[in-house]
């Protein structure tokens, strides 16, 4: 893995972005977290001691960035859970 050096959070987050898009990991319904993203990047970029938007801009990277695995989690087991076969109560 090559490391880019970048001296703001507006350059790092769009080599962030440029390598989800390269993986394939953003999608059109990502585009309002995407700009949210962009924003919060140049606010910090102006003001870094804000720490409410630096929490805000973690969490947003991190739902962003978080791996929704291979198929296997939550919804696959909530689909396994419906379709199994109805017991009989009594």
């Amino acid at each position: 893995m090559s490391r880019r050096t970048v001296k703001t959070n507006v350059a790092a987050i769009e080599v962030t972005l440029a390598e989800l898009e390269r993986m394939g990991r953003l999608e059109d319904i990502d585009a309002a977290r995407v700009q949210a993203l962009r924003s919060m990047a140049v606010a910090l970029d102006k003001n870094p001691f804000n720490s409410q938007m630096w929490r805000e801009y973690r969490e947003a990277i991190e739902g962003l960035t978080a791996d929704d695995g291979n198929g296997d989690g939550a919804i696959d087991e909530l689909l396994d859970e419906l379709s199994t076969s109805v017991r009989d109560p009594s």
